[in-house]
């Protein structure tokens, strides 16, 4: 009986330790594949970055072309509507707001606009096009920015506000999703994507009590959203990628 018993406990062990084995080889080829889909992204970035701006500016300027000097706010309203805009407004050569949606800016100078005043360079010819840096709203992971070009007569300026979700295709909003389950994507020390319960976009590493000494090792192991994790560790094209485990 004794034997038998040490049998079975031999065979559990080394059945423990396969399981361990292949489990570990498992996050090894998950990070390797990750590590991929990272690289892209990085190689990727920049010219992500410019095909977004150009689909910006080309908004922006259609809206130049569609607004005349005849223009009432009714086709302020029309133009907007029409480019799925949530701002519309046009500076002359004086940087005075001929007209605006919503209306109510118009008369008003852009230096006396807090939100658009920083466009009056355009006006002053030191910039032909400008944008503003996208602003994340993490309710619904969209993102709000401004853009400005030169109004067609090429004099003031046109002003286009809108909010879109394309940006997070620069910013990698969904890149721990091509990655694979229980990923998560840092860059410094915050989260640009995740697919780990608990942690999101924004959040710092302290979320999940990780140190920047955590993220030079091979392996650590974390808790979130009252899961433990054991996870490999690695650094590619400027982001760290962590491939999690639930234990």
């Amino acid at each position: 009986m004794k034997k038998i018993f040490t049998i079975a406990v031999s065979v559990i062990l080394i059945c423990a330790l396969l399981a361990g084995c292949s489990a570990s080889k498992g996050l090894s080829a998950n990070l390797d594949y990750a590590k991929g889909k990272v690289a892209d992204f990085a190689h990727d970035q920049k010219r992500n970055q410019s095909v977004f701006a150009g689909d910006i500016f080309k908004t922006a300027n259609i809206a130049a072309m569609l607004i005349t000097k005849d223009s009432t706010d009714e086709d302020f309203e029309k133009v907007a509507k029409t480019l799925s805009l949530d701002g519309l407004t046009v500076a002359d050569e004086t940087r005075t707001v001929v007209g605006s949606y919503p209306a109510g800016d118009k008369d008003k100078n852009l230096k006396d606009l807090d939100d658009k005043k920083e466009f009056a360079g355009i006006v002053r010819n030191t910039a032909d096009k400008q944008m503003t840096d996208p602003v994340y709203h993490a309710e619904d992971g969209t993102y709000s920015l401004m853009a400005g070009v030169k109004r067609t007569d090429g004099t003031g300026v046109v002003i286009i506000t809108l909010t879109t979700d394309a940006y997070g295709d620069v910013v990698g909003d969904n890149l721990a999703e091509k990655c694979g389950n229980n990923m998560i994507v840092i860059k410094g020390d915050t989260v640009i994507s995740s697919t780990v319960d608990g942690v999101l976009k924004s959040d710092t590493i302290d979320i999940v009590k990780l140190t920047q000494d955590d993220l030079k090792k091979d392996a650590v192991s974390f808790t979130s959203d009252g899961t433990s994790y054991s996870a490999k560790v690695a650094n590619e094209g400027g982001y760290t990628v962590i491939c999690a485990e639930p234990k």
